[in-house]
């Protein structure tokens, strides 16, 4: 039974007097339970839909096409909790003190479904499996990190055996895609273990698409955890150099690469991010895997229609983590800075927040950014990189951009993903330039 908490204007829904505050119990006699059940159940073009009410249950007969929607806005899905302890788990590495959503750990298979996340499959039960391959819930992105038992049960804090790989084939099998992920740790799941891994999941392609690989990442909050540590710059580029040898085999076997290292190892490594091909389909872009790589060719392809002159001079400021600052900078700013009448300078901001170790630009909090852009000539407007902001419109640190705003005294644009946003954001802020100093 899930809550309506709305109704599309001219739907079936509507012309029935269902009514927001409703509950929806059974469609064709099977329960709803979220919105996955309710899309799936309400294709067919017969339906019988059991609809509580405040005080009366009534049962809707429906006559429908396939393709059309009866019109309900359901409640949010409450996530699914983890139950693992994994030895890297970012939320252990949180520092006291911050809000209480940031201290849960979720594993819900629907949200790795709908939303890319990673899920580690180890609490998935039978039921949960015959859902997944009912629904064509695929792709789904599954944590992986060994499958050597032993390590796995290490690397995930649990003790129990897991059936991966049986989960896996039962998946596979049954039509569903998988992209897996490693996250990678020093003499822990690298060297044997790693290529018994790549090995165990080559054997499900195509069921298994993709393996990505990405280093283990450690704030300065782990008292008490289990000790870790970071790549050198040299394993790193060892790493790069194993990968490499293994992909040669796996692309004469199966005629793509399989296995793709995130970013990260090429950037802190000193090595150029490869070209597209070694992508394949960019399969777990959102991973930091081949973000770079696609966003500097994109922005070539956008740079034949940027504008020779603003028609009023423009200073913006970019912040940025200091993992992106040397690509972006390269390929991306120095272009830009072409434009007569526009100057960027671009801001590698130091987390201080988790620790030096931790430069990616999602997780920059607004005091380092603050404490770090306050005493700068900012221009007309500071551009935010993506991800910084919850769905809330926060930063980790419960900042809001208004509150940062005000700190610094320009206007704050958390640019999206979408490199081609840059030059629709230069427009916009030309244009203001232009209204302001009219």
């Amino acid at each position: 039974m899930v809550k309506i908490i709305d109704i599309v204007p001219g739907s079936i829904a509507e012309e029935l007097g269902i009514e927001k505050g409703d509950q929806i119990v059974t469609i064709n006699g099977h329960e709803i339970n979220d919105r996955l059940d309710y899309r799936f159940y309400q294709a067919e073009e017969q339906l019988e839909v059991l609809i509580q009410k405040a005080n009366e249950t009534i049962v809707f007969e429906i006559e429908k096409d396939a393709d059309e929607d009866l019109g309900l806005e359901l409640e949010d899905m409450k996530l699914m909790s983890c139950g693992n302890n994994c030895i890297f788990c970012f939320v252990y590495q949180n520092p006291k003190g911050m809000r209480k959503a940031l201290y849960f750990k979720d594993e819900d298979y629907r949200y790795s479904f709908l939303y890319g996340h990673y899920v580690t499959m180890t609490t998935l039960k039978q039921k949960d499996l015959e859902r997944i391959i009912e629904q064509r819930l695929s792709p789904l992105y599954i944590s992986v990190h060994a499958t050597e038992p032993e390590v796995r049960k290490f690397l995930l804090g649990i003790k129990r055996e897991d059936h991966l790989l049986e989960k896996i084939d039962y998946l596979t099998r049954n039509g569903i895609e998988l992209h897996a992920q490693i996250v990678l740790v020093p003499e822990v799941n690298d060297g044997p273990v790693f290529d018994r891994t790549v090995q165990d999941l080559k054997a499900y392609y195509p069921g298994v698409k993709s393996v990505a690989v990405v280093p283990v990442g450690l704030t300065r909050h782990r008292n008490h955890l289990v000790p870790l540590r970071i790549h050198t710059q040299q394993e790193l580029q060892q790493e790069i150099e194993h990968v490499d040898q293994i992909r040669q085999q796996l692309r004469r076997e199966l005629g793509v690469n399989f296995v793709y290292l995130s970013d990260e190892f090429f950037i802190k490594s000193g090595r150029p991010i490869p070209e597209a091909d070694y992508y394949d389909e960019f399969y777990q872009i959102e991973n930091g895997v081949g973000e770079f790589r696609n966003m500097m060719d994109r922005f070539k392809v956008i740079q034949k229609h940027f504008p020779k002159k603003l028609n009023q001079p423009l200073k913006l400021s970019w912040v940025t983590g200091k993992l992106a600052y040397q690509n972006l900078f390269e390929h991306i700013v120095k272009p830009l800075n072409q434009i007569e009448n526009l100057q960027i300078q671009l801001i590698p901001v130091v987390n201080r927040f988790y620790g030096p170790t931790i430069e990616v630009s999602g997780l920059l909090v607004a005091e380092d950014i603050y404490q770090q852009v306050k005493d700068r000539p900012l221009g007309d407007a500071i551009f935010l990189p993506p991800r910084v902001l919850n769905e809330d419109r926060l930063f980790l640190d419960d900042w809001t951009v208004e509150d940062l705003e005000q700190k610094v005294g320009v206007k704050c644009h958390v640019y999206q993903e979408d490199i081609e946003e840059i030059i629709d954001v230069i427009d916009y802020f030309a244009h203001e330039t232009v209204v302001k100093g009219a």
